[in-house]
């Protein structure tokens, strides 16, 4: 039953219909406990969760009012709920509750716990034998099943209403909060937190932020800072967090404003997170400089462009009177700006490459080993990269013409192939004279320039193609995929490179 002690400034709700709490609305010192209160209190949480499972199977049956007040009382609920977990979760860590259990962090401990996982399996065998009788940590029951009708057995809660989980991104957000509460110099930011009086979205963005702004204003305080940024309305995202940086830096004067790039830059980040699905998240933290630099050069190459009918190349230049197919660019404005990223690095990483006053600690050439099987089209496989990186064995074919890019080919027991072999790489001569020759992109209606292409190998190496002039093409990225995805070949002679194209039957059409 839910504990009805209620201090002199928290009665309940009264005819206003709003929502009062022990804490109140603010982040005010907290009234001291009575024995025994912590318990109770978890004990009524525990005991309200089968009353929140059977809501979502009975709401139809409110009126608008109470559907309205339920929504309400729900959304202060999970707020709430998300503060108190914060405050348990720096609880745990501070005592050292998550280092004795049987997660690996603090992060896991929230996400496990989170998932409907036994909470005496996360405690481990050791500290769930000192519970009390009176303590329970078996999984909550319902009495009623997701349908609607009785169930004799019992349902466990965790598997009806939480079997999904916090995403780890969310269980980490938990627990960064919580361990950055238990900082003194966090006292404000735990204060905001743990009372609910903002929400831990806002919350992460002052704790994120934070350190910036002391960086470039370093007169202020942390605590006024942390004001600053827990001012911040509940709906207000990354935007409006820009706009207050501005504005705080603003308020500190032009000499401050003439200093923050170099300081800025000194907190600039770039990391990538390999997501569920196979794509791999970039994020990255850039000074207003650097920033335009970049938002510039992607700019100038993601405006849409009309389809050719050649290639589906968006950057693909054409002669003058080349014919288009008319199909509007189709790209999302993210698809185009990824491409243009993707243009500028490869662009950027063969200048690198082939410019020795550059100073690298290593290549920015990508290398991938490969099954000579899976090369040639005997075996099925992948090639893997440096960093452990599946690539296609298309992929891997189209990389191993070009020098620029530099394949290792590996037998049946892993040994190196051809090592010797130094004229299967198209050195910077027969490069250089390969651009004489072509010099452009060589495929019919292409003008890209010799920087953004790669040398192709008319005669696959792999079958016995010799690396020379002869038996060497000036494909442009977008071009090179194509040849290898077709099969197509070409003739070569000492002026041009005419490209043969396989016409299409019924049945493949």
């Amino acid at each position: 039953m839910v504990n009805e002690r209620w201090s002199s400034s928290c009665e309940p709700p009264g005819a206003s219909g709003a929502i009062e709490t022990r804490c109140g609305s603010t982040a005010a010192e907290p009234a001291p406990a009575y024995p025994g209160e912590a318990g109770e209190c978890a004990g009524s949480v525990r005991e309200v969760l089968p009353d929140v499972c059977r809501l979502a199977s009975i709401s139809v049956n409110l009126s608008d009012v109470e559907l309205t007040v339920a929504a309400q009382s729900l959304a202060v609920m999970m707020q709430q709920a998300e503060a108190a977990l914060v405050a348990v979760t720096a609880e745990a860590i501070e005592r050292g509750a998550v280092d004795r259990s049987t997660a690996a962090g603090a992060g896991q401990w929230v996400q496990r716990l989170s998932s409907g996982e036994d909470a005496g399996s996360v405690l481990g065998a050791q500290t769930a034998s000192l519970a009390g009788p009176l303590v329970r940590v078996d999984p909550v029951e319902t009495e009623h099943d997701s349908d609607g009708s009785d169930c004799s057995d019992g349902s466990d809660v965790s598997c009806a209403v939480a079997a999904g989980g916090l995403e780890p991104a969310h269980a980490a957000r938990v627990a960064r909060l919580a361990d950055a509460c238990r900082s003194p110099l966090n006292a404000r930011l735990a204060a905001a937190v743990t009372s609910g009086a903002v929400n831990t979205t806002i919350a992460n963005a002052a704790l994120f932020n934070t350190a910036k702004v002391k960086a470039v204003v370093p007169t202020a305080g942390v605590d006024e800072i942390y004001g600053w940024f827990l001012s911040l309305a509940p709906g207000d995202g990354a935007r409006a967090v820009r706009e207050l940086t501005k504005r705080i830096l603003a308020e500190y004067g032009q000499e401050v404003l003439d200093e923050k790039e170099d300081a800025l830059q000194r907190h600039e980040s770039l990391s990538w997170t390999d997501l569920p699905e196979g794509m791999v998240r970039f994020t990255g933290d850039f000074s207003a400089d650097h920033a335009e630099v970049i938002k510039h050069a992607i700019g100038a190459l993601s405006a849409p462009s009309p389809v050719s009918k050649c290639c589906e190349d968006p950057h693909h230049r054409h002669y003058p009177g080349a014919s288009r197919s008319g199909e509007p660019d189709l790209r999302t404005p993210g698809k185009r700006r990824a491409d243009a990223l993707l243009m500028l690095i490869m662009v950027g990483a063969q200048a690198v490459d082939g410019d020795g006053s550059v100073k690298t600690f290593g290549t920015a050439r990508l290398v991938v080993t490969i099954d000579y099987g899976v090369l040639a089209k005997a075996l099925a496989g992948l090639g893997v990269t440096d960093g452990g990186v599946g690539v296609t064995p298309d992929t891997v074919r189209q990389l191993a013409c070009d020098a620029e890019i530099i394949p290792m080919v590996l037998g049946s027991k892993s040994q190196p192939l051809n090592v010797g072999r130094k004229v299967r790489l198209v050195d910077k001569e027969l490069r250089r004279a390969v651009i004489q020759r072509d010099r452009h992109c060589s495929f019919d209606g292409c003008t890209r320039p010799p920087v953004m292409c790669e040398v192709h190998h008319v005669q696959p190496w792999w079958t016995g193609g010799e690396t020379s002039l002869a038996n060497s093409a000036l494909l442009c990225g977008t071009h090179h995929r194509i040849v290898h995805r077709d099969n197509l070949t070409a003739t070569v002679t000492d002026e041009t490179v005419t490209w043969h194209h396989q016409k299409k039957t019924a049945s493949a059409a």
